[in-house]
């Protein structure tokens, strides 16, 4: 049966239809849209949080650099005291006289100091005022007497006359806020006022200055200090007698802190201003004062009384008081500083106003000198103990008003030793290269107390101009295309030093500091200055290790006194030599890698440097890697390698050299030898007049017996069948130094 069509369904017609697949395609895209818009977002807030992790980690690194740089301080002026003390006890700098560890101890603490370092309860022994006068008599009778000659009468009437600056502290300590510091500033002031009518000599007093606020020329800002009127001359560490530190923190907490800009106060003060001995004042926590002393064979420290900030006068601020009175009495000349003016400061001056200067006739007691500039260019003044020495540029002023130019070295050292004595030694043998000696004199130290462990004497050196640093002509020959002239400056090095072992049949004569500082060139000619760790020996007698054995400058020392070998030899001042010439070559043509301080800084540790310079010299392919020269060589680094090759044969390790008892490089020494090594290294040069590898030529050949084989020690005693005396090569300290 045919369904009815009326019964069917309407059907849609062909326009009513959807479009299913339009339909789809507008959701997937509306779908897109919406992911493409969450994608937009979640892009923005990614960025967003990266930003806000970044200004985060931003703040947090600004944070740790604060903490860093806060932490780096506090180390290093916790650990400045023990790397001060570490370079007073190193010789790297200059042969030190013998140092007890007493001498390092403080005065208050010595004979009661842990083994740990650490304080211990104190003893009825360890009484202030004796330990002071101990103090003052390291500084002479002079002092002491000063000291004893002020009554209580006196430090009652200026304590009680500065108790209004008193009132305006009224607090037990300094504090850290400056206002209490400024009224210590103002305390010092009163007494200096105080004490000006006091004065009825004619001399003019120290003077008190506030520098918490003002830096020094090198930045440095001491709280406070007591300095020498120099009238036309601006503040500056050389009128300086006494420096003061003052913290908000007791002794015992911030001790380190203070001893450390105390030290480095005293390089300060010594760097351009001879001195015997200086003086540092530290006031801390309540009050407490205490005073320091730096000489020659160490630092000491005395408590010296309270500060009197509040309350009633004590002993103890009296104490205090008459200290400084003492300190107020003294001239510069007191304080150790070179010239018997008023001010002290080295600028002109004759010879004979040096106090206790021994000088050999009038004429030389009236010659005057000026300083230039009034600053070192060279001198043993890095370290606070041991040996100390200053070199100025200087024009010496003759009786008919000439001038002349110069060089003046002043020294402090052991008695037992003298610079005078060597290099008039040097200059009487005919020994080349060496500045004429102008003028000297010795001084006489006869103020000092009968406890006092100073045992030194000063001499002065005047000597001719000696021009040029060695490292000042290489750079400046090598900026003019001359730097093969260098080659014939170190062959006349080398005879100056061969000369000087081997050119007197009786006696021979060691440097021992050959350095880039003692090396000079003047007209184009090498000069050898600095004989004062220069030893004279005679060649019969027998010799002994000395006390003093590690004289030298660390950087420029051979391998074998870097280890403490007690017999120096020939081969050190060559070895030495050698590390000169590859310190300028390493500067200029190398680059400076990892261990470049560690081998030539100032105030690197002798067994660092040791270390260094064995891996650096353990083979000649170390030796190129580690200066790391250009690929084009000059015939500078030619003459390093050819020099290493005589230092380092292949056929000894370099461990033999440093730990035998002898030198084995000794036997294979030949002078000829350098000498054909120079003159290969010079045949490669543009350079066609070498005046000084002439004169050494001409030297070796005249001097045959320097080609003889070396003969061996055993414990001091010569073998039979020597066939030479071989003093000249092998030689201990003997019982007669210099």
């Amino acid at each position: 049966m045919l369904e009815n069509d009326e019964n069917k369904p309407p059907q849609p017609s062909g326009s009513d239809k959807p479009d299913i697949v339009a339909l789809m395609q507008s959701l997937i895209n509306s779908q897109k849209e919406r992911d493409r818009r969450q994608e937009e977002r979640d892009k923005r807030q990614e960025e967003r949080d990266k930003d806000r992790d970044k200004r985060q980690e931003d703040r947090d690194k600004a944070l740790n650099d604060k903490l860093s740089v806060l932490a780096d301080s506090m180390k290093v002026v916790t650990d400045s005291v023990d790397n001060l003390q570490k370079n007073m006890l190193r010789t790297s700098q200059h042969h030190a006289a013998p140092v007890s560890f007493s001498a390092l101890m403080p005065i208050d603490e010595g004979p009661f100091a842990s083994p740990t370092g650490g304080r211990t309860q104190r003893s009825e022994y360890d009484s202030e005022g004796v330990r002071t006068s101990q103090l003052l008599e390291r500084l002479g009778e002079g002092w002491l007497d000063a000291y004893n000659a002020v009554s209580d009468a006196d430090c009652a009437a200026i304590a009680n006359s500065t108790r209004g600056f008193c009132r305006r502290c009224n607090y037990s300590d300094l504090g850290p806020e400056k206002h209490r510091q400024t009224v210590v500033h103002e305390l010092f002031g009163a007494i200096e006022a105080l004490l000006m009518p006091q004065r009825t000599n004619g001399t003019a007093m120290l003077r008190w200055e506030d520098r918490h606020d003002c830096p020094m020329s090198n930045g440095r800002k001491p709280d406070g200090i007591l300095q020498a009127r120099v009238y036309g001359l601006d503040t500056d560490w050389q009128s300086v007698v006494v420096s003061v530190e003052l913290k908000s923190a007791d002794h015992s907490h911030g001790d380190n802190h203070l001893r450390g800009q105390i030290f480095q106060n005293f390089l300060d003060m010594s760097e351009d201003q001879p001195r015997r001995y200086m003086l540092g004042l530290a006031v801390a926590g309540k009050c407490q004062a205490r005073a320091y002393l730096c000489t020659p064979s160490g630092v000491v420290f005395s408590n010296v009384g309270l500060l009197q900030s509040a309350g009633d006068v004590t002993a103890e601020h009296k104490k205090f008081i008459r200290f400084i009175m003492v300190l107020y009495k003294m001239l510069p000349h007191d304080y150790g500083f070179l010239p018997l003016k008023e001010c002290g400061v080295l600028d002109r001056f004759m010879l004979k106003d040096i106090p206790n200067c021994e000088l050999p006739d009038t004429d030389t007691s009236n010659m005057t000198v000026t300083v230039s500039g009034r600053k070192t260019f060279g001198g043993r003044h890095a370290m606070l103990i041991g040996p100390q020495s200053w070199i100025y540029r200087v024009q010496i002023g003759g009786a008919d008003g000439s001038t002349t130019s110069a060089i003046f070295k002043f020294i402090w050292h052991p008695k037992d030793g003298s610079e005078v004595a060597v290099h008039k030694k040097v200059q009487e043998m005919g020994i080349p290269y060496i500045p004429r000696l102008l003028h000297s004199a010795t001084i006489a130290v006869r103020n000092q107390g009968q406890n006092s462990e100073e045992k030194l004497q000063g001499e002065i050196l005047v000597i001719e101009d000696a021009g040029l640093s060695v490292y000042e002509f290489a750079l400046n020959a090598i900026r003019s295309g001359c730097s093969n002239q260098l080659i014939d400056i170190f062959a006349g090095y080398m005879h100056t030093l061969l000369a000087a072992a081997s050119a007197d049949e009786h006696i021979y004569v060691l440097h021992r500091d050959v350095s880039i500082g003692n090396l000079f060139v003047c007209n184009n000619q090498p000069v050898v200055i600095d004989w004062g760790c220069g030893m004279i020996a005679q060649r019969t007698v027998a010799r002994t290790p000395s006390d003093i054995k590690f004289v030298g400058t660390a950087p420029f020392m051979g391998i074998r006194v870097l280890q403490k070998s007690p017999i120096r030899t020939i081969i050190d001042d060559l070895e030495s030599l050698f590390l000169v010439l590859a310190h300028i070559v390493w500067n200029v043509y190398g680059t400076r890698s990892s261990n470049y301080q560690t081998l030539w800084g100032r105030a690197s540790e002798m067994v660092d440097v040791a270390d260094a310079r064995t891996l650096w010299l353990g083979s000649e392919t170390e030796l190129i890697n580690r200066m790391g020269f250009k690929e084009e060589e000059s015939v500078l680094v030619d003459l390093v390698k050819r020099l290493y090759k005589l230092l380092f044969p292949v056929d000894i390790r370099i461990s033999e050299i440093s730990e035998s008892p002898s030198d084995p490089r000794l036997a294979k020494f030949r002078a000829k030898k350098w000498l054909e090594e120079f003159e290969s290294a010079a045949k490669k040069s543009s350079v066609t007049e070498m005046p000084c590898l002439v004169k050494l030529r001409e030297f070796v050949e005249a001097n045959p017996r320097l080609e003889l084989p070396r003969n061996t020690f055993e414990s001091g005693k010569r073998k039979t069948g020597d066939r030479r005396d071989s003093s000249f090569f092998d030689s201990a300290e003997p019982h007669s130094k210099k």
